[in-house]
């Protein structure tokens, strides 16, 4: 299985353990959404776990680009592969179909302006986007990052909000590094136990 190849350390390894998580979920030919595609890295995983139609977001034109060539360079851009440059709050502006897997990587772009970085409000109005596009028994899985200004409270904003949904219709699972120090990241996962009917506003 693609896991057992990658998989070393998944305690140790936050993206290890939420790309796991992952593959748990993800079926061959689904749709997944990469809400955060930063360097690719996710939306690679997604591919070489042979999801189908795989959307890519993000705000910044260097993150589109270093996506692209990551998946050109290991051989696993497609026409299947929708990269958008804008917001993951406007996802459901390009998006008609329900995901078996979203996922989301909160914080700034590594080696690039750390003052680019997600925001809370911008972040819950994207979970909630994502909840409405979530097939029935799929993943949505958030790697919290709250070292940087602004990114406790957002981590704080989208765990209430995780709290507050109702458990007839969703889980919710918290995975924190319970005694690493210096802010490591944390991930929430959440999978619905009935779908959501998508409604345009």
């Amino acid at each position: 299985m693609w896991y057992n190849v990658l998989m070393k350390n998944v305690i140790r390894s936050t993206t290890q353990t939420a790309q796991l998580f992952m593959s748990q979920y993800m079926r061959p030919g689904e749709t997944a959404i990469d809400a955060t595609c930063g360097n690719g890295h996710d939306t690679l995983a997604l591919a070489k776990m042979g999801a189908g139609n795989i959307y890519g977001f993000d705000i910044q034109e260097s993150a589109i680009r270093n996506t692209t060539e990551l998946l050109i360079r290991e051989g696993f851009y497609s026409e299947k592969i929708h990269l958008i440059r804008d917001g993951h709050e406007n996802m459901r502006d390009h998006i008609n179909e329900k995901a078996r897997v979203i996922v989301f990587n909160l914080g700034y772009l590594p080696s690039a302006a750390k003052e680019i970085t997600t925001r809370k409000e911008t972040t819950l109005a994207a979970v909630k986007a994502a909840l409405t596009l979530l097939k029935k028994d799929g993943l949505l899985c958030i790697t919290m990052y709250s070292g940087h200004p602004g990114g406790q409270e957002e981590k704080q904003a989208v765990l209430d909000f995780a709290a507050s949904l109702d458990e007839r219709r969703y889980h919710a699972a918290y995975i924190n590094l319970y005694n690493q120090r210096n802010h490591p990241p944390e991930i929430l996962l959440i999978t619905s136990k009935r779908g959501v009917e998508i409604e345009k506003d």
